[in-house]
């Protein structure tokens, strides 16, 4: 079995991360919060926001989420939108207010609520990112030197496996006894082979000093080398790292090759410097609150937190400023057990919106498409060992179940029973028929509209399962990377035909009346909504090879083909995407995601217009965050305004 194998029992995406299962019983934030002098008062309350009318610029609401809205003036105070519309207007009603304001001019930039990114994870993808970085998409520091004006939320030019091998060699740690620790290492995203009337090929990481592609003795024999899948599913191992986990921990595999749980015994494995450097977790959260207000967010929804991640959050939060508001799912590892000692459901309050809170809990039933692990109804059309992928709700004596499994279908009857809105990860097509199925059993003729329940990523769709949705009240939320970054590799290797009819319809969802968001899944791809909103419009797929000899890639988006030209949305639906519906599906539009009357004035100023048809759509991803605000407060200043 090689990196795109899988004979475990329970896959996941980025939503589980073994490498925290194997380090969270470590850390003790319960000790630092009892220690620190605030934690009697709970976490730093924000100041009071500033008293402004912004002018001079383009400014658009979305009031009740309307797109074709445009003021002229913004009034904020105390943390709050209280005015907008024509700047005499503003200025009459904050006078009116009896607020004493200063007037502000965006000199002509565009000012938007807050963008919103509705499926993160923040502390289970911090904890690796100590690790050499060996994925396909440029690093999010790429895009710090103005000089050379270098952008990261790209492919990188060069992704292959004399790539991953250089790399390695140059970034060998200085002391002969750590091990080697990489990251983000993504096969499905190097070149492929096709095979005409066969099963096409992906290239398999595995241990072995076989002189060909993909065996990691080759890159480094001696000293141990643990890699992590950028879906985080996978664990590849030299010969070195495979004999030691084995005699540590007596989890042998034979190709060095680790699935989801057995991942744990690698982690638990490596030296104990080198988990302690893991643990230094607040540095790296500083590095990713600032790098979502730099990308424009001010609201993001932690798709599966358990109590520990909280902790260490509210931990945090203590001595750093929270520069934009968190909502969360909370984990149930899909357990039975576990769900019914969650509390019954209450929405969340406006005053919790200004720390965190909890909006409804996650379940995962199946992988991830590009790992081939999603559930699929037709086999995948490249090499792999289980060649429909895997599903974690089987019933006794079934691991590839055609129909509802009676496990899934008590499962999802539980929780929606709870009261909690529900966010259950699908990808594979089959994996979204299950929970299409298991939706209409528990809901038993109600709507779920009101509770915003949502399918994660719902990458497989078509005419059947979007009028399903519509009629049970459903929503998609789309990790669209997988047409910009992917969809070359799904549409020529690993779905074909069934990459162009399916993957991420988000036009057609809209065309069904479904509300629909965007999200990265991040570490799985880069936080950044404007990035996602360019990629709904544009479609291109930007991992192209020019041939399977040639590894180079065209990154010139003018000669990139679309996938699936019908799906394309207009900007104003995909900006509505990353922000109002978006607020929507997070159970915050009462408070954030539209710039209404005594909603939190969190927005964003850009230094030009996404909706500009002018402008061109493959250089969204590349606008200039300018400023972020929350709560009035201004908590992202671009150093190169």
């Amino acid at each position: 079995m090689g990196s795109n194998g899988n004979d475990h029992d329970y896959i996941q995406c980025g939503c589980h991360n073994p490498v925290w299962e194997a380090l969270k019983d470590t850390l003790d934030p319960a000790s630092y919060i009892a220690s620190h002098p605030n934690a009697a008062h709970g976490p730093v309350k924000d100041p009071n926001g500033e008293s402004l009318v912004f002018h001079d610029g383009i400014i658009y609401p979305l009031r009740d989420g309307n797109m074709d809205d445009r003021v002229d003036a913004l009034g904020i105070h105390a943390g709050d939108v209280v005015a907008s519309g024509t700047l005499a207007d503003v200025e009459a009603r904050m006078q009116a207010l009896g607020i004493d304001y200063k007037k502000q001019s965006l000199h002509g930039k565009t000012l938007l609520p807050g963008l919103v990114e509705p499926h993160a994870h923040i502390v289970q993808s911090c904890a690796m990112d100590g690790w050499l970085n060996l994925g396909a998409i440029e690093p999010d520091d790429a895009d710090t030197d103005p000089h050379t004006e270098k952008k990261s939320q790209r492919l990188r030019p060069l992704y292959t496996w004399d790539w991953l091998t250089k790399t390695i060699q140059k970034n060998l740690p200085e002391d002969s006894s750590s091990w080697i620790l990489g990251h983000l290492v993504d096969p499905a995203l190097m070149p492929f082979k096709v095979v005409e009337g066969g099963l096409n090929q992906l290239i398999t990481l595995q241990c072995g000093d076989t002189p060909e592609e993909g065996y990691l003795d080759t890159i480094e024999s001696k000293r141990p080398m643990l890699l992590i899948s950028a879906s985080m599913h996978t664990a590849y191992m030299n010969t070195a790292a495979r004999d030691l986990v084995h005699e540590r921990t007596g989890v042998m595999a034979e190709n060095g090759v680790l699935q989801e749980t057995q991942i744990v015994a690698g982690i638990l494995s490596i030296p104990a410097k080198q988990k302690l450097e893991m643990l230094k977790i607040f540095k790296r959260l500083d590095t990713f609150f600032d790098t979502a207000s730099s990308r424009g967010i001010t609201l993001l929804y932690d798709a599966m937190v358990d109590p520990l991640s909280k902790l260490v959050l509210n931990a945090y939060f203590l001595t750093h400023p929270r520069k934009l508001r968190i909502g969360y799912a909370a984990s149930c590892n899909n357990s039975l057990e576990i769900l019914k000692l969650l509390p019954d459901y209450r929405p969340a309050t406006r005053e919790e919106a200004k720390y965190m809170y909890q909006g409804s809990i996650k379940v995962i039933s199946d992988g991830s498409n590009q790992g081939l692990t999603g559930y699929q109804i037709a086999d995948y059309c490249c090499q792999t060992d289980r060649p429909v992928g895997n599903f974690n709700f089987c019933d006794k004596g079934e691991d590839t179940p055609t129909a509802l499994p009676v496990k899934y279908r008590e499962f999802i009857h539980a929780a929606v029973k709870k009261g909690w809105p529900l966010m259950i990860h699908a990808n594979g097509d089959r994996a979204i028929e299950f929970t299409l199925k298991a939706y209409g059993l528990a809901l038993q003729g109600k709507s779920g509209l009101d509770k915003r329940h949502r399918i994660e990523h719902c990458s497989l769709l078509n005419k059947s399962t979007l009028e399903t949705m519509q009629q049970l009240g459903l929503s998609p939320s789309f990790l669209i990377g997988h047409v910009g970054y992917w969809g070359y590799a799904f549409d020529k290797a690993i779905f074909e035909k069934k990459a162009e009819e399916m993957l991420d319809l988000c036009k057609s969802a809209l065309d069904y009346k479904l509300r629909i968001s965007l999200h990265s899944d991040y570490s799985v791809t880069p936080l950044g909504p404007l990035r996602s909103m360019e990629q709904a419009i544009t479609r291109k797929m930007e991992g192209i090879r020019k041939s399977v000899v040639d590894p180079t890639f065209i990154d010139d988006p003018r000669l990139q083909p679309i996938l699936n030209e019908g799906e394309c949305l207009t900007r104003k639906q995909a900006l509505k995407a990353i922000t109002y519906d978006a607020a929507w599906q997070c159970h915050a539009e009462a408070w954030t995601g539209s710039l209404q009357d005594q909603n939190f004035a969190d927005f964003v100023i850009l230094d030009q217009d996404p909706l500009d048809e002018k402008f061109p759509a493959t250089q969204i991803r590349d606008i200039k965050v300018c400023e972020t605000w929350k709560g009035g407060q201004r908590v992202y200043l671009n150093p190169h305004n």
